[in-house]
């Protein structure tokens, strides 16, 4: 009975590990089998992983063969043509990858790098392996004949060191980088498109004529992460430098990447670099074969639950971080780089005619003049980024382009009569009963529901969202309070604006999204979520449109900075 019970268990583990091909077969309970087994390699059910890992060496191969290559190939072709728009100068950039017992893995990503970057003169590869690591006799080879073969490359060079954990090494290689910009590596990242690297730089370069102190948070996105989500940040020198460290060293492996991202959300300097693919062949979307060094950094549910708990209890150490980059940005600022700065009652009506002026030219099709205009006042001091521009500038409140709407409470009440107040919208305007009192646009009609401390005669025929907005006095007790209904009938696009101050948030309740809907906000595009809330400061450009089917209904109101 027990061999019997021993073949069935094994059965079920190695059916359970197949089954993670399809997507929808993966979650903990999976990575926790995986756990188990690498432990029990010697043991009786150690060849499952073997004959899981032969299955995803092919599958990896058939993805290289059928979806990588055939995009890198692409991507070179049509590189001339994106060339020939690049007016950015090459910047020397630092590639930082700790590994452990993976040669091979190592080997494939430095030649990818070498066959994707355009100008991989410029570009030096710093590695650290641990100097108990099995392996190294093999790294040390690599790195004897990296001239050989990685000659392209400007520098590959191999630090060898006590096992120290993954983020201490990517500081370790931060330390001795020369590059303007840092890159976060692994050896299970893939480079795929070809000219990254001039892609990075001119990304960097607009950047840098808006933000001039060049304290920037990067990363490349070809729509390959879930919204919202992104992977494997690039520092700039000066961000680097400000803060002293690459990563955080007090998590064992998993929040160190969000820890810089919240930093750069935070402080209003997380940008991607659009349309650049690097794959990330990482064990939990099957990949790549399950190894040991996953289990010795990752693979245990209980060290990613402490590292959360960990990042959730340093929110004041973050700020604390942020206010040093604030600092920094400030202080290039004042040093007089970006021009003369105006008396304050001369800036605010430079901002009111500037703000006018760019909104006119967005409203009128003409988007290049209107970027022209708002980079020339963020040269003279008038604002800081350009597509933060509102017309009362408070210079002392911190630039964030989104909020996690569980910090407020009104968000609650709201996704609590969610679908009540869907309903009697859905009532009002099959009865005709709601009047574009806030004005019509192409697609777009502005329903007034509350102005100038009273309800409209529209809000009287919406009892439900009334008497919910009313318990929310953050939305409605102050000078200029509004509270308006959005609703969108395609096609529809509004040309970009900016919010009048940026001493309010802005809050978009979704209530009815249409598919083919969003909004960008500063560079992001979004979409809101139904039923949830997208909120961000009031003073950064949006942009919405709707290019699908059906109607689309959003209620927006600002509520007074946190911060002020």
């Amino acid at each position: 009975m027990t061999a019997e019970r021993n073949m069935r268990d094994t059965a079920h583990d190695l059916g359970r590990l197949l089954l993670g091909h399809h997507g929808r077969y993966r979650d903990g309970t999976l990575q926790d089998l995986v756990t188990d087994l690498l432990r029990d390699r010697q043991g009786r059910r150690g060849w499952i992983v073997d004959t899981v890992n032969s299955s995803l060496l092919v599958r990896q191969k058939l993805a290289y063969a059928l979806r990588l290559e055939p995009r890198r190939l692409r991507t070179k072709l049509a590189f001339p043509l994106r060339a020939a728009a690049v007016t950015a100068p090459p910047r020397p950039l630092s590639l930082l990858c700790p590994t452990r017992n993976r040669v091979d893995n190592l080997n494939t990503f430095l030649r990818s790098v070498q066959r994707t970057a355009a100008a991989p003169g410029r570009i030096e590869v710093l590695c650290y392996v641990d100097d108990d690591d099995p392996s190294l006799p093999e790294y040390r080879a690599l790195f004897d004949r990296a001239r050989t073969h990685y000659g392209a490359i400007g520098r590959c060079a191999l630090h060898v060191g006590p096992p120290i954990g993954v983020a201490a090494a990517w500081n370790h290689l931060a330390e001795h980088a020369d590059g303007d910009f840092l890159l976060m590596a692994n050896d299970d990242q893939l480079y795929v498109d070809y000219g990254w690297d001039v892609a990075l730089d001119q990304r960097a370069d607009d950047l840098t004529r808006l933000h001039e102190d060049a304290v920037l948070c990067l990363y490349f996105d070809a729509a390959q992460y879930p919204e919202g989500g992104c992977d494997f940040p690039i520092v700039s020198r000066p961000w680097y430098d400000t803060l002293g460290y690459f990563v955080p060293t007090i998590f064992q492996q998993w929040e160190v990447e969000k820890w810089v991202f919240d930093l750069a959300q935070r402080l209003g300097r997380l940008y991607p670099v659009p349309g650049v693919f690097v794959e990330h062949r990482h064990y939990q979307d099957y990949k790549a074969p399950f190894d040991d060094t996953y289990q010795r950094h990752r693979m245990t549910r209980e060290k990613s639950f402490a590292d959360h708990a960990l990042f959730l209890r340093t929110e004041g150490r973050r700020v604390a971080e942020v206010d040093k980059l604030a600092a920094r940005t400030v202080r290039e600022r004042r040093g007089g780089r970006r021009g003369t700065t105006l008396p304050e009652p001369a800036a605010d009506t430079a901002r009111r005619h500037y703000r006018a002026l760019i909104d006119g030219l967005h409203a009128d099709g003409q988007a290049r003049a209107a970027q022209d205009c708002a980079e020339l006042a963020v040269r003279q001091g008038l604002w800081t980024s350009a597509l933060h521009r509102p017309a009362e500038f408070h210079r002392e409140l911190p630039l964030r382009t989104d909020y996690d709407p569980a910090d407020f409470w009104f968000t609650f009440p709201l996704t609590a009569q969610h679908e009540a107040i869907v309903r009697e919208v859905r009532a009002a305007l099959e009865g005709q009963r709601l009047r574009p009192e806030g004005g019509q646009e192409a697609g777009t009609d502005r329903v007034e529901l509350y102005r100038e401390g009273t309800w409209t005669a529209s809000a009287t025929e919406l009892s439900v969202t009334r008497d919910i907005l009313d318990k929310i006095p953050e939305a409605l007790l102050f000078p200029g309070a509004a509270v308006e209904l959005v609703l969108q009938h395609p096609p529809a696009r509004r040309p970009a604006s900016c919010g009048p101050s940026n001493a309010f948030l802005r809050v978009e309740f979704g209530l009815i999204v249409a598919a083919g809907s969003g909004i960008r906000v500063g560079e992001q595009p979004r979409t809101w979520p139904e039923g949830g809330c997208l909120i961000f400061d009031d003073g950064l450009e949006r942009e919405r449109w709707h290019e699908g089917t059906g109607p689309g209904a959003v209620l927006t109101f600002r509520v007074p900075h946190p911060d002020r």
